[in-house]
């Protein structure tokens, strides 16, 4: 199965981060239990502590990724908590190219 990385990016209002950062967490104790999933890292940035960066590896390929699991039902109201709360997003999708190191 082909693998991708997600590397995204949200910028939360001062008002609402410490509210957004809950969802976020809300959201991962759900995808960690899907299939495909592999691993994921979230991050907050110490200067900036409205901003959030998640790193995410999934066994998938990006169609299907897109068709499938975007789709799900927790997905969509993620989605729309997104627009609710007026919070930025950045994202960018990758493959792996090489490996190295203890991950080969």
């Amino acid at each position: 199965m082909e693998q991708l990385t997600l590397i995204i990016k949200f910028t939360a209002s001062k008002e609402n981060h410490i509210k957004f950062k809950e969802e976020l967490l809300k959201l991962f104790a759900l995808i960690e239990c899907e299939e495909n999933f592999v691993s994921a890292i979230l991050h907050q940035n110490m200067q900036k502590e409205q901003e959030y960066t998640v790193y995410e590896i999934w066994n998938d390929n990006v169609g299907h990724f897109l068709d499938v699991q975007m789709k799900r039902p927790f997905v969509l109201e993620w989605e729309k908590l997104l627009v609710d709360m007026d919070i930025k997003r950045d994202p960018l999708v990758y493959i792996p190219i090489a490996r190295f190191g203890t991950a080969k």
